[in-house]
């Protein structure tokens, strides 16, 4: 069903900058810059990709004023006049598309890498430790403020010089140097920009706008990024950014891109996991809109367009920004204004891969395989593609395969397609639009797709394919246990399958009649009909679990479980022989699991192993070596991904061209799924 959204695709102005759009692209930090601080051929192709994809402005990522205060350590900088032409060329590009493009521009302050990277101290209002590195900065002196102040403004003028329509100054999150003065939090001064008054912490940042207007020109746009609540002890309240917002208004503000919080190490507060609610940080766009006639931004888990055009239909704010959901689907804009289609996106999942894969390199996004820089461009050479397994990586190698031209049949042995993905949709609801996105788009492609279909090796020797694609998945093992086999007992595997009705009658035998009978009802033909909403519904009136559950393993798949048990009612204790949960997944999310686990009452044991299973408690050894029994009315055995390449290996010798992609080669989540699926698929 088509949806329309005229209010997203009004073009719109922001001082003398006119979009075509309400739609911006925030700045994400990538890491493509090059080593020389400017513009790299990756980083060019990747906005000009956005712009083609019909987002009406830009802003790139943050680029710094100084060339030894940086925020990463390949940050852009306008320091100098060398970088203009680089520049001129990344702003000609997006232009060609129809695209608006700004940069950000900032002084990382007490947040940059000058003590690690070049020797010398950060600065910043006060004594300040970096949220990153801990180091503490040196407090500025208020005679170097006017030098800092030119800086931002020969930046500005050099910005424009490089063909940009605008700029941002990023004043949010009481983090760089502009917003370490803006907030109480950390502007500790005692002088004419002292912390304590709103006047003190604001004049810096006024002269930086006076100077930039002197040195850019008054009728040059500037956007200014600035937490509307910090939501900290000592934070700044939304009552104070209202009555700021008419002053910097006055100063040359043309508009403001209106986030929240402060930053951590993790980036709680920045980039929000999937436990902040949709548009969290609206109240306070909403709030300075009321108060000012500029352009009014807001940013935060803005996913679903239907909720960016129900904001501007309300004139909660006049534009809406995503940084996630353009990573995901450069071609947002495009299919909504074309299509009006919210099942053609690959929407975000928010799986933080796109931060944690930044601690050691560029970022990439574990759903989007076009930013691993591969060729997608049609085959000239045509091939019989098998694609043996429907999970997520061969769905995506047979999208991809599908797309560049290959002809492509794809066997799965359930009724119904998603694999693995099933239940992660069931468990984790983010998830489940991918799911829609990889199903609906192999049914509208020329793909030959053939349910309920297991095939063995002679089988697929007899199809004689010119490739065979391997996604069978991983083979699911379960500890070895006393008492593993008593009737209050169910493995990972065997739960996953009651629930998605892909249990095998062999796998169901031993259970509990209460389960059998709901593997046949929840299997057979009914089995295609089962979605992960169908579950989660059925799910609330009857799940094969008593009330006191122990799940054994701790890795994500047995977090999320824990997570979704608990909404049903359960109370359940999650035991992992590891010294962490889930070491599969990176820092941010791991820690937004551990604060979801954490309120949610699951109990969470970690450096102990499973001795045995009793009938009504499960026996466990501590680390000390201690004992202790925990009572319970069921017990989930996790169990772990082992990789089963037996069909691969099998069909390596006798096949022209073989691939095994997925779990089928050991753990590694969607993003190994993706990756590897697009790879294989683009080479072909």
């Amino acid at each position: 069903m088509s949806q329309r959204f005229d209010a997203l695709f009004t073009p719109t102005r922001i001082g003398n900058m006119e979009l075509r759009n309400r739609l911006v692209m925030s700045p994400m930090t990538t890491g493509y810059g090059g080593a020389d601080h400017r513009p790299t051929t990756r980083l060019v192709r990747y906005l000009e990709e956005r712009a083609r994809g019909g987002v009406g402005l830009i802003t790139l990522e943050a680029c710094v004023i100084d060339v030894q205060h940086r925020e990463v350590p390949r940050s852009m900088h306008f320091a100098d006049d060398s970088v203009v032409a680089a520049h001129r060329a990344l702003t000609d590009r997006v232009h060609a598309q129809g695209a608006r493009i700004q940069p950000q521009i900032v002084h990382p302050g007490p947040d940059s890498l000058a003590p690690q990277m070049e020797g010398i101290d950060s600065v910043g209002p006060s004594v300040i430790p970096s949220y990153l590195t801990g180091t503490p900065s040196r407090a500025l002196d208020a005679d170097e403020l006017p030098r800092l102040a030119q800086q931002f403004a020969e930046a500005a003028r050099r910005v424009r010089e490089a063909g940009y329509d605008g700029l941002e100054l990023h004043a949010a999150h009481g983090y760089m140097l502009l917003g370490s003065f803006l907030t109480p939090w950390r502007n500790r001064r005692s002088d004419a920009y002292a912390g304590h008054s709103l006047e003190g912490r604001m004049r810096f940042l006024l002269e930086v706008l006076a100077a930039i207007r002197e040195r850019a020109g008054e009728d040059f746009p500037i956007t200014l990024r600035v937490s509307g609540h910090e939501g900290v002890p000592g934070g700044r309240s939304i009552g104070e950014t209202q009555r700021m917002a008419p002053i910097l208004v006055d100063a040359g503000v043309a508009a403001f891109h209106v986030s929240g919080g402060v930053i951590d190490r993790l980036t709680s507060q920045v980039v929000t996991g999937s436990v902040y609610g949709p548009g969290h940080n609206l109240a306070a766009a909403r709030a300075l809109k009321q108060i000012v006639d500029v352009p009014v931004m807001v940013v935060g888990r803005i996913h679903d367009p239907q909720l960016a055009e129900e904001i501007l239909t309300r004139g909660d704010a006049d534009l809406v920004v995503m940084g996630r959901p353009l990573l995901a689907d450069p071609e947002l804009p495009r299919k909504l204004q074309e299509q009006g289609r919210k099942a053609s996106l690959r929407r975000c999942i928010s799986c933080q891969n796109c931060i944690d894969s930044m601690e050691t390199g560029p970022m990439s996004c574990a759903i989007n395989g076009r930013e691993l820089e591969l060729d997608m461009m049609p085959t000239p050479s045509p091939r019989r593609v098998m694609v043996l397994g429907g999970g997520p990586a061969g769905l995506e190698a047979a999208r991809i395969a599908a797309l560049r031209g290959h002809r492509v049949t794809l066997f799965e042995r359930n009724r119904q397609l998603g694999g693995a993905l099933v239940m992660a949709s069931v468990v984790h609801t983010d998830n489940e639009p991918l799911l829609r996105f990889l199903v609906d788009a192999v049914r509208h492609l020329p793909v030959d797709v053939r349910l309920g279909a297991e095939l063995d090796a002679d089988a697929v020797l007899r199809l004689a394919p010119e490739v065979a694609i391997v996604a069978t998945g991983g083979r699911l093992v379960a500890p070895v246990l006393p008492g593993d086999d008593l009737p209050h007992v169910t493995s990972g595997a065997q739960l996953r399958g009651l629930l998605t009705g892909s249990l095998a009658r062999a796998e169901a035998r031993g259970l509990p009649a209460l389960h059998r009978l709901g593997a046949r009802l929840l299997g057979g033909p009914l089995q295609a009909f089962v979605g992960p909403r169908t579950i989660r519904a059925t799910s609330r009136l009857w799940m094969p679990l008593g009330q006191r559950v122990v799940i054994v393993g701790a890795d994500l798949a047995a977090i999320e479980l824990a997570e979704f048990l608990t909404t049903r009612g359960r109370r359940v204790t999650l035991v992992g022989a590891g010294d962490e949960i889930a070491p599969e997944i990176g820092a941010k999310r791991r820690g937004e699991h551990m604060d979801r686990l954490d309120r949610l009452g699951v109990s969470v044991l970690t450096g102990v192993a499973c001795q045995a299973i009793t009938t009504s408690t499960v026996v466990l050894r501590t680390g000390q070596g201690r004992s202790r029994a925990i009572e319970t009315d069921s017990v989930i055995l996790a169990g772990e991904v082992e990789p089963d390449t037996g069909l691969y290996e099998t069909l390596c010798d006798r096949i022209p061209e073989v691939h095994a992609i997925g779990d089928c080669t050991g753990l590694g989540l969607i993003r190994k799924a993706t990756e590897e699926a697009a790879r294989v698929a683009c080479a072909l």
